[in-house]
């Protein structure tokens, strides 16, 4: 089912050619075919009316129950979590659960309109954030309304609780009123037994999921590729479509990537080349037999005053083709290459000396050229 899902994903994805809105209402449609992502019957807030043929708008669900999101990724300061489940559903053609519920007539317009947020809590429905009193969207007409919005919640790192979002659903379909105020809790405390999920490891190389090209946005090629990855297992395609770094792509992933491309890439956490100088350039690159101003390996002086002019612009020695950095182009430029690990004939793996940059030093420098490598 999963590669099934995929399938129809990128066969739409190439169809919808970027429209914003209707990248998310097709995601979710896509993944409704499953019974894994999408809910079905009882499992859905189900949309019925108070009187046969008009009454108001009631949503059959145990408010007690509270919207279960999970980890998706953090960058910088906030950390995601996401669900799309539940949706909303109003049934065509099931028999109501309850006495007193009628079926919705066909041509009913149905939306959600937010009373009460709390702080960090979002839901998109069909690539519309709604995050505050007022905001809006609607749901669908009948016989067709089955929409499920993403869940989300977005807090510091390590910040687990309880968050309530207070909504109605309205509607221009006389005779048919609007229904009274619904609240519900929507959490990020894990379940006391979840079921089992990869543990996330090394960040991607890209600050964006699905930015493969680190240009700060999402382009549905990418999606398209984020896809791929899923179905044909190759991880290396694209690093940002992995967000948790465990080598393999789920929808949950794929769903991030497709709310960054509606709503943007995250901004990179602020980045100066002094602040490179001060924690890298100079104690691990700067020194003797390396690339202080004595030394200058490959013609490269990474000393204080001096490291801007050598990387700006300047052909590598190892690789001309590409410039040591490329500002607002990591994927460009020379100087990630040698940190993260050169292909055979492009040299040693930099620096020279003691461990590794740590993922976050790699991201430093990554943001550094993101941000245009300013001096």
């Amino acid at each position: 089912m999963f590669t099934a899902q995929l399938t129809a994903l990128a066969r739409s994805l190439r169809h919808t050619l970027g429209a914003s809105c209707g990248v998310t209402a097709l995601v979710v449609s896509v993944l409704g075919s499953g019974s894994s992502f999408a809910c079905t019957g009882l499992a859905c807030m189900q949309i019925w009316s108070t009187a046969d043929g008009g009454g108001a708008l009631t949503v059959y669900w145990d408010y007690t129950k509270p919207v279960q999101t999970y980890f998706s990724l953090c960058v910088g300061s906030d950390c995601l979590y996401s669900s799309v489940d539940p949706g909303f559903m109003a049934p065509p053609t099931d028999p109501p659960p309850a006495p007193g519920l009628y079926r919705l007539a066909d041509g009913t317009s149905v939306s959600i309109q937010i009373v009460a947020m709390d702080a960090g809590l979002s839901m998109n429905v069909n690539g519309q954030k709604l995050s505050q009193a007022g905001d809006a969207e609607l749901l669908g007409i009948m016989p067709t309304i089955h929409v499920h919005p993403s869940w989300q919640i977005l807090v510091p790192p390590n910040q687990f609780g309880n968050f309530q979002v207070s909504y109605k659903l309205t509607t221009t379909s006389s005779p048919y009123t609007d229904s009274q105020v619904y609240t519900q809790t929507v959490t990020n405390i894990q379940p006391a037994n979840p079921t089992p999920t990869p543990t996330p490891t090394a960040a991607p190389a890209s600050h964006c999921p699905g930015d493969c090209n680190d240009d700060g946005k999402v382009t549905v090629d990418e999606l398209l590729r984020c896809v791929n990855m899923a179905l044909t297992g190759n991880d290396s395609a694209c690093p940002p479509c992995d967000v948790n770094g465990d080598g393999a792509i789920t929808v949950d992933e794929i769903l991030t990537a497709v709310t960054a491309a509606l709503d943007g890439c995250p901004t990179p956490v602020p980045a100066t080349l002094q602040m490179i100088q001060d924690t890298i350039f100079t104690p691990r690159c700067a020194i003797g037999t390396c690339h202080d101003a004595a030394s200058a390996t490959e013609n490269l002086n990474l000393s204080a005053g001096a490291a801007f002019g050598q990387l700006i612009n300047v052909p590598s020695a190892e690789n001309p083709a590409m410039p040591r950095v490329d500002p607002g182009n990591p994927s460009n430029s020379f100087l990630l290459v040698k940190v993260q690990g050169p292909p055979p004939g492009e040299g040693s793996l930099m620096p020279l000396t003691g461990a590794p940059l740590s993922p976050d030093q790699i991201q430093l420098i990554r943001n550094w050229i993101l941000q245009g490598a300013n001096p």
